[in-house]
């Protein structure tokens, strides 16, 4: 079998995970949260002394030497899920070598921890606490922030000492004909409603980029506790809409941007990191679920990724991501439509008689995501894509595949993965992905 080049350390953690999954019985557990306010990841280990043949408390040094060759194995999926942006989460930046293993492991191995018997001395638990912040120093690369031309619109606006973006509740997402709350990342843009960026990573001054990150997140209405950010006359602001694959992108209105962008005082707060994103508390302080991929899942991706190799299927890539099993396809639409050349009938019955096989085990949706070539206009783009994610899921229900299963989401061209300045760039993202999304848990188990 022929492997991509670039993921070859990926792949590896892959394997670990089969191995791990093939076991019978749990030595170890973990379980991982994040906190967005105060920028801790923590990881909660819990070690089992009897399954792990361990006498207590004579062995707590023992015990503690396993769970430490462990945390870095089941830390690392979870840690790996967070989202960087709104189009990409870290594990995406590891397989695009944006982020390297050594420095993810060294990061996770820096941790504080503090390791504690349970009352029955049956149990050692640890917990590694981090701070995210950290990992800036890795995806932090501009070395000077920018200053945003002044825009030729206009509204009356004033200095304020800092700004309150509110993105709380569902918002609708833009392009899309659904409503979401909106999630943390790294490091969010904000939007206006047509689709200018006001705020994003390279505006914010590196040096504080690094050290507080180029926005805060809280929950509460209650300024006085993030007034050290924003300070006493801060401008709020009601977000709109929320944008992207991750759904980490607030969209406000043209005249709220028009208060920040034409006053020099207002972009420099954006420069210097003084926006506070308020989101539902919720979404800052959870426990991290990623999907749940056992041994069955591996056979299953394996067995996939193998048939299309075989029979020599055109123009369909079978690759493992961090959500699931992922059909990259470069369909065939008829110009400027949503409505598919007939050809790519067969494409979408194969790609179906595979979903269906993973579907046959509970707990499977599919994502359907699609994409254009950055040609013609932004909002003609995004409708376009929606409109043929939509032409997708019906001709892969029309297969047989219960409608109930699919999401689907639009992106336009703001997503290429190639250059679009060529016809072979184009082609290349005018594309659609197909996801199987496998079952979610927390828990991380080490089964030796």
């Amino acid at each position: 079998m022929v492997f991509d080049k670039k993921i070859p350390v990926f792949l590896i953690l892959i394997f670990c995970s089969i191995f791990l999954f093939a076991q019978k019985t749990p030595v170890i557990e973990a379980v991982s949260s994040i906190n967005w306010i105060t920028k801790e990841f923590k990881t909660d280990f819990t070690l089992d002394a009897q399954k792990a043949k361990i006498n207590m408390p004579s062995g707590k040094k023992t015990a503690s030497a396993q769970i430490n060759s462990k945390i870095n194995q089941l830390t690392q999926p979870a840690l790996l899920s967070l989202f960087e942006n709104s189009q990409k989460k870290l594990s995406d930046c590891v397989i695009n070598n944006e982020l390297k293993l050594p420095d993810v492991y060294d990061f996770i191995q820096n941790g504080y921890k503090t390791p504690v018997f349970s009352q029955d001395l049956k149990k050692l638990q640890t917990t590694n606490a981090l701070n995210i912040l950290d990992l800036n120093e890795f995806l932090i690369r501009h070395k000077n922030e920018y200053t945003p031309q002044k825009p030729i619109d206009y509204t009356p606006s004033r200095k304020f000492t800092g700004i309150i973006i509110d993105a709380r509740g569902n918002l609708p997402v833009h392009g899309e004909y659904v409503s979401s709350e909106t999630a943390a990342c790294f490091f969010p843009t904000v939007w206006d409603e047509q689709m200018n960026v006001v705020l994003e990573k390279n505006l914010v001054v590196p040096e504080i980029a690094k050290n507080k990150g180029i926005i805060q997140y809280h929950y509460s209405d209650n300024t006085a506790e993030y007034e050290n950010i924003v300070g006493i006359d801060p401008l709020y602001i009601k977000a709109k809409k929320v944008f992207g694959r991750n759904r980490t992108d607030p969209i406000i209105s043209q005249q709220d941007a028009l208060k920040i962008l034409t006053i020099p005082e207002n972009v420099k707060l954006l420069q210097e990191g003084k926006v506070v994103i308020l989101l539902d508390k919720k979404n800052l302080i959870y426990d991290i679920s990623i999907p749940q991929k056992d041994n069955s899942y591996y056979v299953k991706y394996n067995a996939i990724k193998q048939y299309f190799y075989e029979n020599k299927v055109p123009g369909i890539t079978v690759s493992d991501s961090i959500d699931g099993i992922l059909f990259s396809v470069d369909l065939k639409f008829y110009p400027d439509s949503p409505e598919l050349l007939p050809s790519e009938k067969v494409r979408i019955s194969l790609i179906a008689e595979n979903l269906k096989t993973l579907l046959l085990d509970d707990g499977y949706t599919i994502l359907v995501e699609g994409h254009t070539a950055d040609v013609g206009k932004p909002v003609g783009q995004l409708n376009l894509s929606i409109e043929r994610t939509k032409t997708v899921r019906d001709a892969l229900v029309a297969e047989g595949i219960d409608s109930e299963l699919f999401t689907y989401k639009g992106y336009g061209g703001t997503m290429p993965i190639a250059p679009n300045d060529t016809e072979e760039g184009r082609a290349q993202n005018r594309r659609v992905d197909i996801t199987a999304r496998p079952k979610a848990t927390y828990i991380q188990r080490d089964w030796q």
